[in-house]
């Protein structure tokens, strides 16, 4: 199939956002959404010209036309969303953070392998271009060997105790939401497993999720810091720090630029690009991948989503 057709399963906020991006990006196309609700999957379709509405995910699946997925639930539902659509045959895109578990993350890749099927989690911030510029500079010896990094992300929310950021029924807690958003792009700038992993969270008062957490990965060049909450609006920013200089981003899950800095802290390099929409590069990268056969991402592979869920284990479970 020369066009990838997606299904959405989950008719909220985040899929919107990403039916926006697909209309921006060639060979793509939304074709389909699904609810528990048939109502909520009609009002949806409607708001976001998605052709069809289905108030069942099995009903929607067995469109031959689909052949890839997004999932856009609660973190709770995704292992049991990919698992059915792993049954349909159909490719899918998970929203971060794609299961709660690493026991959970291995199981979906190998099921993946199992059906010759190509499976991602959502973690767009990395195929931003300012993220790739970053990169670029980290692989051509710009700031030397990595010495150590930091990322902060976070925002102030103002939710009742049933709103799915902290119901822990729905997997919700500071980690799942944003830490993501912290863990696996600065990973992946470092460019390297993480080794370990020793953190420290508070419970959100009324739930008992963790609102906010501090945590530092050890990977075999560095140790890094990473901080996500939601009870602040933080000063968000991603500093890789290496022998010759550093790399900053000064807005870690979005923003347009990224500095490069000599071991003097002068500014040589200072990269903008105001991409159209945040979602367009992930969205590529799974056309891409579906189009050459492909089952894996280089840019956000398996081994990768795997890691920050054993982050998850060792961070908020001992």
């Amino acid at each position: 199939m020369s066009i990838c057709r997606f299904g959405i399963i989950g008719a909220g906020s985040i899929a919107a956002h990403f039916c926006k991006g697909v209309k921006l990006v060639e060979g793509a196309e939304v074709v389909a959404v699904a609810s528990s609700s048939e109502e909520r999957a009609k009002a949806f379709a409607q708001a976001n010209d998605v052709p069809e509405a289905y108030g069942s995910y099995e009903q929607m699946l067995q469109k031959a036309d689909i052949n890839v997925v997004y999932v856009a639930t609660t973190h709770n539902f995704h292992m049991d969303n990919i698992r059915l659509c792993f049954d349909y045959g159909k490719h899918v895109l998970c929203e971060k953070a794609m299961v709660l578990t690493a026991a959970d993350a291995r199981e979906v890749f190998r099921m993946a392998r199992e059906k010759n099927l190509f499976c991602m989690e959502a973690m767009w911030t990395r195929f931003l271009p300012q993220y790739q510029k970053a990169k670029q500079w980290i692989a051509e010896g710009r700031i030397g060997r990595i010495q150590a990094a930091t990322s902060v992300v976070g925002f102030k929310a103002q939710v009742p105790a049933s709103h799915r950021l902290v119901n822990p029924a729905l997997a919700g807690g500071a980690m799942y939401d944003i830490g993501v958003y912290a863990i696996e792009p600065l990973a992946y700038l470092v460019g390297e497993p993480i080794e370990d992993a020793l953190g420290v969270w508070r419970k959100y008062p009324e739930t008992g999720v963790d609102e906010r957490a501090t945590v530092i990965l050890r990977f075999a060049s560095c140790d890094a810091m990473i901080q996500c909450m939601f009870t602040a609006n933080p000063k968000e920013y991603t500093v890789i720090n290496g022998s010759d200089g550093y790399i900053e981003l000064p807005f870690s899950s979005g923003g347009y630029d990224a500095m490069l800095y000599d071991a003097r802290r002068n500014l040589v390099e200072h990269y903008h690009n105001e991409w159209p929409h945040s979602f367009v590069f992930e969205i590529e990268e799974v056309v891409r991948c579906i189009r050459e056969g492909r089952i894996t991402s280089d840019i956000e592979p398996p081994e990768d989503t795997i890691a920050c869920a054993e982050v998850f284990d060792k961070v908020l479970r001992g």
